[in-house]
């Protein structure tokens, strides 16, 4: 039986599974202390399911991602409403951090994917496919290759890189979570604070809304999704604009976050603060769906055909990731609290996806206190620059292996 979910009960199912989520972690201790998302133990579960049921010709479920897309774009606005001038200034280190340990993960990643895929008897250049076409640039980037003229002679090159891809997105959010709450609980303090405090100290680089009785008001709520659906409409206009004025094709998250962050100054200056409490709340709760909807939509499907070989590549990628988040990430950054959150995005993103890193980074900061320069630093330089240093060393790659 088929059964094709509508965009209503598509994100029906994704609270049903964060509902899940929270419960497994409240029953088993290790998930919550290791900063595993709600989303992340309860989506695998459920998508390996529905994977089960659809092998054995018992369920089949489709879901619409129209939904995911658009929340997606609702996070990445909130957070550009959240960087305040300071808070952008402070954010430029952290940034600069992540760009050179991009090259450094990249690197390393399509090094060991070529070692992997020789092991295994396969064509060098197939190793890329295990490399950072799966793990930095995800299921995107694993289609796009796959059908370029470079992997023509490459068998198999799609499903290896989606089925890299998928297992990248799910130990993504499963190691990301506990190596950067090791390196929480031994980073710097600042001005004493420890660790668990962090929030009741939060240092605040930008001017604060007033404090108001009722945070769950119509008052408070919708001059706030107001702006949010400005940041997209005008984000959309910017990026059409861009594209045809100069060529230069950004991402339609990327073009929502830069108005979120031009309104947000805008709005200091003019000493009208938008309340980031609660568009730091529906961007926490875009996040989540998002993340549930993305996980119940794995294909497990691709993971089987070549298991050995892609467990074998993944066990070395996440060396090589978390190698990176430490000596790179962590050291250069600081070893402060920002750097340690900065570093669990940084492994979240380099072996999963953009989202889980995000998702690491919110679970870290509800637990630790805020970080928004590592939030700023790993958005501004992982948007700009991540795809564009993937693209041309993936190139170099390509015709280096012949």
């Amino acid at each position: 039986m088929n059964i094709e979910l509508s965009g209503i009960w598509t994100l029906a199912l994704a609270l049903v599974t964060i509902e899940v989520g929270k419960w497994f972690n409240r029953r088993l201790d290790w998930l919550e202390r290791s900063n595993i998302p709600p989303a992340v133990s309860a989506g695998l579960v459920i998508s390996l399911l529905l994977a089960l049921l659809r092998e054995t010709a018992v369920l089949d479920v489709k879901l619409t991602t129209a939904p995911r897309d658009v929340l997606l774009l609702v996070f990445f606005a909130t957070l550009g409403m959240a960087a305040h001038r300071g808070q952008l200034l402070t954010a430029g280190r952290t940034a600069l951090v992540i760009c050179v340990a991009i090259v450094a993960v990249i690197t390393l990643q399509n090094g060991a994917g070529v070692l992997v895929a020789q092991a295994f008897g396969q064509p060098a250049a197939l190793g890329l496919f295990m490399g950072s076409i799966a793990f930095v640039g995800g299921h995107g980037t694993a289609t796009a290759w796959s059908a370029a003229p470079q992997a023509a002679a490459l068998p198999g090159a799609f499903e290896i890189g989606i089925g890299s891809a998928t297992l990248g997105l799910i130990v993504g959010g499963l190691v990301a979570g506990p190596a950067a709450g090791w390196l929480m609980r031994h980073a710097r303090t600042s001005r004493g604070v420890a660790p668990g405090e962090q929030g009741k100290h939060a240092i605040v680089t930008g001017p604060v809304s007033p404090q108001r009785e009722l945070p769950f008001s119509s008052d408070r709520w919708l001059p706030c999704l107001l702006w949010v659906l400005i940041c997209l409409g005008v984000g959309a206009l910017l990026k059409r604009a861009l594209a045809g004025a100069s060529g230069i094709d950004l991402p339609e998250f990327l073009t929502a976050m830069l108005v979120g962050v031009a309104l947000t100054n805008a709005a200091d200056l003019l000493r009208k603060p938008i309340d980031t409490e609660v568009t730091d709340l529906i961007g926490t709760l875009a996040l989540r769906i998002f993340l549930a909807i993305a996980l119940l939509s794995l294909d497990w499907s691709s993971l089987v055909a070549h298991l050995p070989m892609i467990l074998s590549a993944t066990v070395v990628q996440i060396c090589a990731s978390v190698l990176v988040a430490f000596s790179v990430v962590f050291l250069l950054d600081g070893r402060d609290r920002d750097a340690a959150t900065a570093s669990g995005g940084f492994m979240g993103f380099a072996l999963g996806a953009m989202p889980v890193g995000l998702a690491v980074m919110r679970r870290l900061n509800l637990r630790y206190g805020e970080t928004p320069r590592a939030l700023l630093g790993i958005t501004i330089a992982a948007s700009l620059f991540q795809d564009t240093a993937n693209a041309v060393l993936l190139t170099i790659a390509f015709r280096w292996l012949g």
